[in-house]
């Protein structure tokens, strides 16, 4: 839908945004397009106007400026980051209905850390996550859904609601934070980022200085810079030392850290990382297919110094069903009344999550090594289980005896991996 801002407002057009949750903005706030911070400051620039930055801002335009080296690179940086092929689904639980209001979101990303971290390791999820004296859940969230978007390539991300029968049960910024964004940014070397951070490194000194009263003038004058080419046609050229903070253009290529031309190759401020909401029912599964986002979603306005800071947001939407579809699909075992293809995951080891189900039509897991199965699943009616991953024989038949009344393929044409 290509529509212009003012148009929606004089024509009082409603735009479907299927938005289910948004983290709260000021009233103030006017939004600058997917590049608030960077239109923002040119704002400034060109008005002569007051600017605030704080250490989350820089920290998330350096942890967005990762994610786009990850995932321009996702298969040469595979080995540093993980020790596996494909994706893996990394699986969180939720009780309450997507549409319910009191769905705690905030509680549901630090899940998704956690268990990034598991594989990914703590020291990447802690250096990407903002924890500075100025730092609220608000800032924090759109850290964590920085970290998805850097790892994306590598997993995908489920939130599974397990529905009963009973629909509701009552029980009645510092110096000290400047010098870690520092300390921070220069962890990220050890990820094939010398070549970034290094340039980044005077200019995260400079504000350990000015965050003790040490400024200099010079450096700062130099933070954005705008030249109009003569030539006729000539995209404009921003180079100021904020073109640093942006390592990748809009395309996924490196930008050479000294220039811009003009602002249309600059990568969104905002990330999306893509997320399954499944539904589990004793017939099936129903799946919604939801977006994470994340970023500078505009700029606030001082009342008294007119000074523009930019605004840190976070949103969680349902994808756009013309473009994506929303996946509601007839139960495998032909239930008219079932919802879903069954559940479909590939993981390490077998969620615990699925052992609270009572009933499964459908259970499909892809093991990244080898077949785990707990002795807990004989307490599951699971009408058919199609296992993949590396197994022995007597492995085999444990399933069976564990399951006697299911429908239990293993690698598909019941091949047996040996392990080794």
């Amino acid at each position: 839908m290509n529509i212009e801002p003012y148009e929606i407002k004089e024509k009082n057009i409603k735009v479907p945004y299927h938005i289910i949750a948004k983290s709260e903005s000021p009233d103030s706030l006017v939004s600058f397009g997917p590049n608030s911070f960077f239109n923002g400051m040119y704002q400034a620039y060109a008005d002569h106007r007051p600017f605030v930055l704080s250490p989350d801002m820089i920290w998330l335009l350096i942890s967005q400026g990762f994610a786009r080296h990850i995932n321009a690179n996702q298969e040469s940086m595979r080995n540093d980051l993980v020790d596996f092929s494909g994706k893996l689904s990394l699986i969180v639980r939720e009780d309450k209905k997507l549409e319910d209001p009191t769905l705690s979101w905030e509680e549901i990303f630090p899940q998704f850390t956690k268990q990034i971290s598991q594989y990914a390791g703590n020291h990447l999820t802690e250096l990407l996550t903002c924890n500075f004296s100025t730092t609220t859940s608000l800032e924090k969230v759109a850290s964590e859904i920085t970290i998805m978007e850097a790892v994306k390539p590598y997993f995908e991300f489920i939130i599974i609601r397990i529905v009963c029968g009973i629909p509701k049960i009552t029980l009645e910024g510092t110096p000290e934070d400047w010098e870690k964004l520092l300390h921070k940014a220069r962890g990220l070397k050890e990820y094939k980022l010398d070549w970034w951070i290094s340039e980044l490194e005077p200019l995260l000194e400079e504000f350990v200085k000015a965050s003790k009263g040490e400024v200099n003038k010079d450096f700062w004058r130099n933070m954005f810079k705008y030249h109009s080419q003569k030539k006729y046609g000539a995209p404009n050229i921003i180079d100021g030392w904020i073109v640093k903070f942006f390592p990748y253009d809009k395309e996924g290529k490196r930008n050479n850290l000294q220039q811009l031309e003009g602002r249309n190759c600059l990568p969104d401020e905002i990330v999306k990382v893509d997320v399954k909401y499944q539904e589990v029912y004793t017939d099936g599964v129903k799946e919604t297919p939801l977006e994470f986002w994340a970023g500078f979603i505009g700029l606030e306005q001082n009342s008294k110094t007119f000074a523009l800071r930019p605004q840190i947001g976070w949103m969680i939407r349902k994808k756009d069903v013309n473009k994506d579809g929303l996946k509601s699909k007839l139960s495998a075992d032909a239930q008219k009344d079932g919802w879903g293809s069954g559940i479909n995951i590939r993981v390490k080891e077998f969620p615990a999550v699925l052992l609270e189900l009572k009933e499964i039509k459908r259970l499909d897991i892809q093991f990244i090594d080898t077949i785990d199965i707990p002795d807990e699943i004989s307490k599951i009616k699971i009408g058919s289980l199609s296992l993949y991953g590396k197994i022995t024989k007597e492995g085999i038949e444990r399933i069976k005896r564990l399951l006697p009344d299911t429908d239990i393929k293993i690698n598909s044409s019941r091949e047996v991996i040996k392990l080794h």
